[in-house]
């Protein structure tokens, strides 16, 4: 075990623990309920802009849960008979971790407020703001993967395997943030329009992902419909591939 030996040991983050010289989480400088954003500017944690900051940092846990266990789907699939050298859900996992680092990107932006950011002219905006061009690759994205699968023909509940489901809790999480950094585009004015873009169009993707899994998996997709009697209706489900 490393200890730190100098006068700031115990202290936390980089200055380490009183076990260790290692970087810590900790700071305890966030105790009285304050937290430092990028610029140094300390704000209360229910602040708006954390509210938005969290839920981002939420959406991406949710994403990485969903790639988890689509890796873990894969290592279960390699096992068998039906093992392949190639994914089972195409591209979609090596999407995921893209989404998740766009997300610390979009984190990063919302904890670095720009003052007046509509006003930044274009060499301004490539240091300050969000890249418009990766909504753009969410969109093409979105294209091939529904390309692949049965025209959508109604609203569609939730369900399929695990890892779609949560695409579907993703999905509803990233709508959440959306929200939240609305007020930071519209009122504050110190977050790129660009960024809530990528939001917006993520949850798009998310949705479309959710599909993808299921008819990669063979599973089968239970349209709504609305009721008509108290009596437990007959579900419809549509097939979306023949495995």
């Amino acid at each position: 075990m490393s200890v730190s030996s100098d006068n700031n040991r115990g202290k936390g983050g980089r200055a380490g623990g009183a076990l260790t010289s290692k970087n810590v989480p900790y700071t305890r400088r966030g105790d009285a309920g304050t937290s430092q954003l990028f610029t140094g500017e300390r704000r209360n944690k229910d602040d708006i802009l954390f509210e938005a900051l969290g839920t981002v940092d939420e959406l991406c846990s949710v994403v990485g849960v969903v790639y988890a266990e689509l890796k873990a789907a894969e290592t279960r699939r390699s096992s068998s008979a039906e093992a392949t050298t190639k994914s089972i859900y195409g591209e979609l996992p090596e999407q995921l971790l893209d989404v998740m680092s766009r997300l610390f990107d979009v984190g990063s932006h919302v904890a670095k407020p720009e003052p007046n950011i509509k006003e930044l002219d274009e060499s301004q905006k490539q240091i300050k703001g969000f890249p418009s061009e990766h909504t753009a690759v969410l969109e093409q994205w979105i294209d091939t993967m529904t390309d692949e699968l049965p025209e959508l023909t109604s609203f569609i509940l939730p369900t399929g395997s695990v890892a779609s489901s949560n695409l579907h809790v993703a999905r509803t999480v990233c709508r959440r943030a959306e929200r939240r950094m609305v007020p930071l585009v519209q009122e504050e004015e110190t977050c790129d329009p660009d960024a809530l873009a990528y939001v917006n169009r993520l949850s798009d993707y998310l949705f479309t992902a959710a599909r993808y899994v299921n008819f990669c998996d063979g599973s089968d997709e239970t349209q709504y419909r609305k009721a008509k009697s108290t009596i437990q209706r007959e579900r419809i489900t549509v097939k979306l591939s023949d495995k």
